[in-house]
């Protein structure tokens, strides 16, 4: 059985010695709102833990809704709002409040940058910033990994499998062809998360019910 090539993104940015502003405007486009439709992989102490499907929304500035599934049906339905989780259904963890923050900023990892500094090293662009280190391919702008730092511990985010979706509509050339990791790898303490991205839709038409706190009903 032969498997299909892998593709890697094109290395627009190969030859280019870009600033950390230009980095992130390419990198920021105009997207406002995420909708990804994905798997997650839950380890504890390298032992499988659990297993869900999710739908998940980002939109900034730090908001996330995760819709839990399992065997297709909701099983949780959380909301984080500047790092303040509301339980819409299901049983509520702080391990989501923590999982939940580092996935908005593994994907909108242009964000909550303080104090940011920028050099190439080898074959990729480092940003060093007040409480992590992201380090991005430098022909293609994809993220490869972030190490965190808060004030008790340490977490590591890694991207790998990028995929491309194609924008019918394309404004200029760096929303021609959009690139995005397709598995991302969140390691929080004994935890590790790995999401893997069936879909992924940018700036999608919002539901009345999506980031809808309940105290809002």
């Amino acid at each position: 059985m032969s498997c299909a090539p892998k593709v890697a993104p094109p290395p627009l940015y190969k030859d280019l010695d870009l600033s950390l502003n230009e980095v992130i405007k390419i990198a920021r486009r105009d997207i406002n709102v995420l909708k990804a439709i994905v798997s997650i992989n839950i380890e504890k102490g390298n032992r499988q833990y659990s297993y869900v499907d999710a739908s998940i929304l980002l939109k900034k500035p730090s908001w996330l809704h995760m819709r839990l599934y399992r065997f297709g049906i909701m099983v949780g339905n959380f909301f984080i709002k500047e790092n303040v989780v509301y339980t819409i259904s299901g049983k509520g963890s702080d391990k989501f409040k923590d999982f939940g923050r580092e996935l908005y900023y593994s994907v909108f990892w242009w964000e909550d940058l303080k104090n940011a500094m920028m050099y190439k090293q080898n074959k990729q662009y480092v940003i060093k910033a007040e409480n992590k280190e992201i380090r991005l391919n430098s022909s293609s702008l994809q993220p490869e990994s972030q190490e965190i730092t808060t004030k008790d511990k340490k977490i590591y985010i890694l991207y790998d499998k990028p995929e491309q979706q194609v924008d019918p509509t394309p404004r200029d050339r760096f929303r021609a062809d959009f690139w995005f990791p397709s598995v991302v790898k969140i390691t929080i303490d004994a935890y590790r998360f790995t999401v893997k991205v069936d879909k992924l839709i940018v700036n999608p038409s919002l539901g009345e019910n999506d980031f809808k706190i309940p105290e809002e009903e």
